[in-house]
């Protein structure tokens, strides 16, 4: 998808640039999930890929980023209420 100049990867790229994450896979990986919700933009993790994987390291990605605990609309969602 292009948007400007360029693809989305590009833009996503040159927007976030300067993104200072704990761990550089952290970077990589908000990146990653930036592109999916533009290619596919919904509330719901799990329609925001078909791939499993992606799915689960999306989760981790919040995780890890917030803590033990995040909040999608509102409701609490915790690690062990996840599924793989």
């Amino acid at each position: 998808m292009n948007i400007g100049s360029g693809n989305t990867e590009e833009f996503i790229s040159r927007e976030f640039k300067s993104l200072e994450l704990k761990d550089k896979r952290l970077n990589k990986r908000a990146k990653k999930v930036l592109e999916m919700l533009q290619k596919n933009l919904t509330s719901c993790v799990r329609r925001m890929s078909s791939d499993s994987k992606d799915i689960r390291q999306t989760y981790d990605f919040f995780f890890q980023s917030q803590g033990d605990e995040i909040e999608i609309n509102g409701t609490p969602l915790r690690k062990d209420s996840r599924t793989h």
